[in-house]
């Protein structure tokens, strides 16, 4: 048998199908097991395989919301408690992949969870190990029925069952399928009911909100809603599960939700390396000419406050000849002298060095500084909140004194922050 390139494979638990380059779909029977999310065994002549739909049914499919500002405040270990507590799971049983949105009240998404015991299988299993993208059937095709509307409920219906979900406020509140055949009428009405009532508990509004996607014109009957809610495409016969999944859009990878992520994304080829080889030479090239000019203005900073500081000390030598610099020559002469006044020449040199040295161990994009007899403000902007309790440390340890953060503003991969102290 020779071999099958550039495939795409659609599972579930009752088969599978698997397209070809050229676009024929091929309808394959698997053994059945008494474990329904079991891997199934793919053929071994499938080579090149870009993507894999992993049936919805299989996966923990949950809502969350949390008060978090952005959603890179989320990370696993939160969902897995709030896993851990709502849905009774073991922390260390399952892979978890999510999408979130911004709402009002935080953050809000949908996260999924695969079994850990059929990772490690496809981890260990060939062709599984070279998919780069593990889709969620059911997240693809109720997204591509949305496309870009509104709060709604989305139903689509294939010849052995149903994907529905509720989508509100950029986020999806649930997501699920029911298996039946759905060519038989009485069945089909049953199933209609039963989608209702989910969609109902996940959050829909049947008067404020319309379904969208596709079904038949009895299930339409079976929902029992307004037919003016229901704006989902009339079908007059259904098409098989395989068919329909391998038959949407081309996913992109960096807009899908691809279960293989972080430390199981799949790792380039030599040849995607050896295409990306000269840009990246020459990014690096670009961040050592920075650090190269960068630090030679510390140095140059350095060396001009460390003259200003030996004119002062001089200075201070003349005047008080037999008193030693504790901290501040300048104040020491002023107050001597009986005056006082605003910052000194000399505090603001000493907070200059205060700066660079922290700067020299914890660079940041510079915005503004000013020094008087108030204190010091400082505003610039880093990569990330951790960067700048770092700076923040610094400045504390160089200046021994507490250093407050002022305000913070985060802004796609930045964070602007001010400072006092």
């Amino acid at each position: 048998m020779t071999d099958i390139s550039n495939t795409c494979i659609s599972w579930c638990p009752a088969g599978m199908g698997v397209r070809s380059n050229d676009g024929d779909i091929s309808l394959l029977a698997i053994e059945n097991t008494e474990d329904s999310s079991s891997l199934p065994q793919l053929p071994e002549n499938l080579t090149g395989v870009q993507y894999i739909y992993i049936p919805l049914e299989t996966l923990l499919v949950r809502h969350f919301q949390f008060p978090l500002k952005h959603p890179r405040f989320l990370d696993k270990d939160i969902l897995l408690e709030e896993l851990a507590d709502t849905a009774g799971i073991e922390p260390d049983e399952w892979w978890l992949s999510w999408q979130t949105n911004t709402v009002d009240d935080g953050i809000s998404g949908l996260v999924f969870g695969l079994k850990k015991k059929n990772k490690e299988d496809m981890q260990n299993t060939s062709p599984w190990q070279g998919a780069p993208l593990l889709l969620v059937d059911g997240w693809q095709r109720l997204n591509h029925c949305l496309q870009d509307h509104s709060d709604a409920a989305v139903i689509d219906m294939d010849e052995e069952g149903v994907f529905f979900g509720v989508f509100k406020q950029g986020t999806w509140l649930g997501m699920r399928r029911l298996n039946a055949d759905m060519s038989d009428k009485d069945v089909c009405t049953s199933i209609a009911q039963q989608t209702l009532w989910s969609l109902q508990s996940m959050g829909f509004d049947a008067e404020t909100m319309p379904i969208l996607g596709h079904i038949t014109g009895d299930f339409s009957v079976g929902l029992t809603i307004s037919e003016e809610n229901i704006q989902a495409d009339a079908l007059s016969e259904l098409a098989p599960r395989h068919v329909i999944n391998l038959n949407l859009p081309e996913p992109r990878a960096k807009e899908a939700l691809n279960l293989r992520h972080g430390s199981w994304a799949k790792r380039k080829t030599s040849a995607n390396i050896q295409a990306w080889y000269r840009p990246a030479l020459f990014a690096a090239a670009i961040v050592i000419l920075w650090l190269g000019l960068t630090i030679a203005d510390n140095y140059r900073l350095t060396s001009k406050i460390a003259a200003m500081d030996a004119s002062i000390e001089q200075a201070f030598h003349r005047g008080l000849p037999e008193q030693p610099v504790i901290i501040d020559a300048l104040a020491q002469l002023r107050q001597a002298a009986g005056g006082k006044g605003i910052a000194s020449q000399s505090n603001v040199s000493q907070q200059l060095y205060v700066i660079s040295q922290a700067f020299q161990d914890t660079p940041w994009e510079m915005q503004s500084l000013t020094i008087d007899k108030a204190g010091v403000s400082l505003a610039g902007k880093v990569s990330s909140l951790d960067t700048l309790n770092t700076i923040k440390e610094k400045l504390s340890k160089f200046s021994g004194q507490s250093v407050r953060i002022a305000d913070t503003d985060l802004k796609g991969n930045e964070v602007a922050f001010k400072v006092r102290w």
